[in-house]
């Protein structure tokens, strides 16, 4: 199901995207997973992008391509991955989505989260009153972007790591 560009991204957010998810194909079917996607509802309201089956294991499964700190940023980064918790709609974000997993594009591979375990770090360390307008004030607080109804927050990398449930490597 092809996603649209929303009227936010006047750079290649909508490309990284479709590029990680079909990086994502390749690894999985690499691996032996049977994978469906999701319908466009499926995707927009219940926060999942691929069902992935093999040898009894059912998930489903949310692509995250990496992200940049701030839009204007030349490039993408691996030391902050963002969450969100309320989407551009302003219904709720990804973390509260109908996903099994979690799939974070990393440099050189996808790291998978249960989406209840990043949860769980974002309801320890993040303080989720303590709100900021410029994404570089985001880790572990609320950013809130002026004019939208998104609600994110900016994780170190490394807090995900500590959580992770398996990984599939890019080569």
């Amino acid at each position: 199901m092809a996603n649209s560009r929303n009227k936010f991204d006047t750079k290649d957010s909508l490309e990284l995207g479709e590029n990680a998810e079909n990086l994502f194909i390749v690894l999985a079917v690499r691996s032996g997973w049977k994978v469906s996607a999701s319908s466009k509802d499926e995707n927009i309201d219940d926060h999942w992008d691929y069902l992935i089956e093999k040898a009894g294991e059912v998930f489903k499964v949310e692509v995250k391509s990496q992200k940049r700190i701030r839009r204007g940023d030349k490039t993408e980064q691996a030391d902050f991955t963002w969450v969100e918790l309320r989407n551009v709609r302003g219904k709720v974000g990804w973390l509260f989505g109908k996903a099994d997993l979690i799939a974070f594009e990393k440099e050189t591979s996808f790291l998978f989260v249960k989406r209840l375990d990043l949860l769980a770090v974002i309801n320890k360390k993040v303080n989720l009153v303590a709100k900021v307008r410029t994404p570089t004030d985001a880790v572990y607080k609320i950013y809130i972007r002026e004019g939208r109804k998104d609600k994110i927050t900016l994780l170190p990398t490394r807090d995900i790591e500590e959580i992770k449930f398996t990984e599939w490597k890019k080569a």
